[in-house]
């Protein structure tokens, strides 16, 4: 399941502040959130996919440290989340791979960058989680430190 979603990169600041209205990006992502419940009800997106400009908008909506970034890249055009881990254990940067669901921040929403989407889109996807067993690491799902409005 999935739902795309078209936004103007431009309509935010470097805050992620809507220069408009002063909503944050992540309030448009909730928005977003729950339009794609109601079309799949009972079903939650648990996974946002947009190029790295998104991306880049969606930290501006944290109070990040410098070396600190969103979203997983793609790994031969699938999500592997156990190599992107691997990599940021010998990276100097450090990712942000998840971000709590507005709808219910104890449930996350993995954040992947796909280079080939175009400014403006984003994608929402149900992705049914097939290891019921063994959950694996706990990802750290960003939540605490969201800007607050101006």
């Amino acid at each position: 399941m999935e739902k795309h979603y078209k936004f103007n990169k431009w309509d935010f600041d470097e805050n992620g502040a809507n220069t408009k209205d002063g909503s944050f990006f992540l309030e448009v992502i909730g928005e977003w959130e729950r339009d794609f419940h109601d079309r799949y009800y009972p079903f939650f997106s648990n996974y946002l996919f947009s190029n790295a400009s998104t991306m880049i908008l969606v930290k501006n909506c944290f109070i990040l440290e410098p070396n600190e970034d969103c979203g997983m890249e793609l790994i031969n055009g699938n999500v592997d989340l156990d190599t992107n881990l691997k990599i940021d254990s010998h990276s100097k940067r450090h990712t942000i791979y998840a971000v709590g669901s507005r709808l219910d921040e104890d449930e996350p929403i993995y954040l992947v960058i796909d280079e080939s989407m175009v400014d403006g889109m984003v994608i929402l996807k149900y992705i049914p989680d097939n290891d019921n067993e063994d959950a694996g690491e706990d990802v750290p799902v960003q939540s605490e430190r969201i800007k607050s409005k101006l």
